[in-house]
């Protein structure tokens, strides 16, 4: 039996149970420079407050079991075809599906989740119409960060039957019992920065591999009765950057089509939709720069939708833009849907990427004719109503159903200014008569608008729009990076030796987590606000014999924060 220990303190881990386990991490908290010295940091004054990391994550494990679409057993990259998916790796598949079908796959393969207030598996931000439960997520108030925030019985983890042990325990995230050649799973992390933006590292601590009872098939194949433990070193993996968060590589993008919206209704002041206005401008310079995107435009307030440039005519540029009247939300969002669902390039994926700082207040009708398809005016809706600043309940309605069946062919990237608020005059705010609350814009956008976690971005004011205009360019135009593929027993080498694997907030830059000095001034921080997801896939070859007979590996893993400021690592850049 090997052993290796690495210190990993409550604060640092959120500690996993039993045989092989992964779970996250809560941040070191300070704001002085000297967390890099760990003599240092075990002096050091920590404040509370000022970092803050929360964790929650979707588990999936697949034996070739029926999951009701059609699977495909692969040998290499060669055997996949244009309209299917390798998992759990693109570059080593195992198995093919149908890009079609993903969805019902990974939500088939769904073993374990949190948060997961209904106990099926699967990952929910909030529970709606028909459901028992009332909820709604708010990660720097609900997210993992201690020890308890594993039991199924006072947490948000789901209560599945791979949350617990069979003494009823707590269960590790993955749990790797009895796996055999051909089985692959996946974990997703997703992690929280609230507050502050901070440098993050991936660590593992509490290393464990024992070789097991050693049968004679295990002693045939290894050529001796020594039974060292061989499961770690014949486990392959594979780690990435994966911002749209939906639990496979994506190691290739295509054409994207992309219409910008920009709120300039009077809750904004008109220095702050100058700068909505630039932020706005700056993205589509950097969508247009990828020279695989195309980029039109409009702003939308004072109960019209103008500023309208088309995919054709952009990359949008606006100009101009003045502060006033009311939010009339459903109508942009129409006039962006209609133009992507027209003009958009076959084959490209479409975005909707919305600027706003308030809930939807509007007209029913009186818009303009927009230059689509021969001529296209948005509306008539039934339940605006603007003769008053309040956003009712009926709007709130409208608009989220207008914004579902627009997510059916395109994705909608909210980003929410100062959203951690009420709904505007309406604290009791409710999706539809009768229906779910909504505690906070933040909540309305991120499940009502944008419909998933990762395409939901949380600005603190206008000013800090700047700062996650990289990150949505990430989920927008960029391949995902996979940072590293190799061996468990590898991985496990370089996540517990020194401060672990350093990660690099800003996928674009040449930083390379693991090779370079985590000093290197390329690295970037993490930015509070956005959802960043780290993903892990595991795998054993079909190839693996018997050596691995009864073998086992157990360790934690976790993640540690650094604060950016008042740090002697590099700042992070804004655009």
């Amino acid at each position: 039996m090997t052993d290796g220990n690495f210190d990993l303190t409550r604060r640092k881990v959120l500690g996993s149970i039993g045989a092989v386990g992964i779970a996250g991490a809560a941040a070191g908290y300070g704001t002085t420079a000297y967390f890099s010295d760990e003599e240092s940091f075990d002096n050091n004054t920590l404040t509370a407050g000022a970092l803050d990391l929360k964790v929650d994550w979707e588990e999936h494990y697949w034996d070739d079991f029926d999951t009701d679409v059609a699977v495909s057993h692969v040998d290499s990259m060669d055997d996949i075809g244009d309209d299917q998916v390798g998992l759990p790796d693109p570059e080593n598949p195992m198995i093919a599906v149908d890009e079609d079908d993903l969805g019902t796959f990974m939500d088939a393969t769904a073993i374990d989740a949190f948060p997961d207030p209904n106990d099926d598996g699967i990952q929910e931000m909030n529970l709606g119409d028909g459901e028992e439960i009332g909820f709604s997520y708010a990660p720097c108030e609900d997210g993992a960060d201690m020890p308890e925030h594993l039991d199924p019985a006072s947490g948000l983890r789901g209560d599945t039957d791979d949350a617990r042990l069979d003494d009823e325990s707590p269960a590790p995230l993955v749990n790797l019992d009895d796996v055999k050649p051909g089985d692959f799973g996946e974990l997703t992390l997703s992690l929280h920065l609230c507050g502050n933006p901070g440098y993050v590292w991936l660590q593992a601590a509490n290393v464990s591999e024992d070789g097991g009872a050693n049968p004679e098939p295990e002693q045939v194949a290894e050529g001796d009765d020594g039974n060292e433990p061989n499961l770690a070193e014949n486990i392959q993996t594979a780690w990435w950057y994966d911002p749209n968060g939906n639990n496979v590589i994506d190691e290739s993008i295509g054409e994207v089509d992309v219409m910008i919206a920009v709120d300039t209704s009077g809750s904004l002041e008109q220095g702050e939709v100058e700068t909505l206005q630039t932020d706005a401008n700056n993205l589509a310079d950097e969508l247009d720069a990828t020279s695989t995107a195309r980029v039109g435009g409009l702003s939308f307030g004072d109960s019209a939708v103008d500023d309208f440039t088309s995919l054709a005519d952009g990359p949008v540029e606006f100009s101009g833009l003045s502060a006033g009247g009311n939010t009339p939300m459903p109508a942009a969002l129409d006039v962006a849907a209609e133009e992507l669902s027209v003009n958009g390039r076959s084959g490209a994926e479409t975005f909707i990427v919305m600027f706003t700082d308030g809930g939807p207040n509007y007209p029913n009708s009186g818009y303009d004719e927009f230059p689509i398809d021969g001529g296209y005016t948005p509306g008539p809706y039934e339940d605006g109503d603007p003769s008053n600043s309040i956003v009712e309940d009926a709007e709130l309605c409208e608009t989220a159903a207008v914004a579902d069946a627009i997510r059916d062919d395109h994705r909608i990237l909210a980003v929410g200014v100062a959203d951690d608020r009420p709904i505007t005059n309406n604290e009791d705010a409710n999706v539809c008569e009768d229906g779910p609350s909504v505690s906070t814009l933040r909540a309305y956008l991120r499940d009502y608008i944008a419909g998933d976690a990762a395409d939901y971005y949380s600005a603190e004011d206008v000013e800090d729009v700047a700062r996650i205009l990289d990150d949505i360019l990430e989920n927008v135009a960029m391949t995902e990076e996979v940072f590293r593929r190799g061996t468990l027993a590898a991985d496990l080498e370089a996540l517990s030796t020194g401060d672990g694997i350093p990660l690099d907030g800003n996928r674009s830059t040449e930083f390379d987590e693991l090779e370079d000095d985590p000093t290197n001034e390329s690295r970037e921080c993490f930015d509070p606000g956005v959802t960043n997801f780290i993903g892990f896939a595991w795998w054993l070859p079909r190839t693996v014999g018997n050596e691995v007979q009864g073998d086992s590996v157990s360790f934690d893993l976790g993640f540690y924060a650094e604060q950016c400021r008042h740090n002697d690592l590099v700042d992070e850049t804004t655009t």
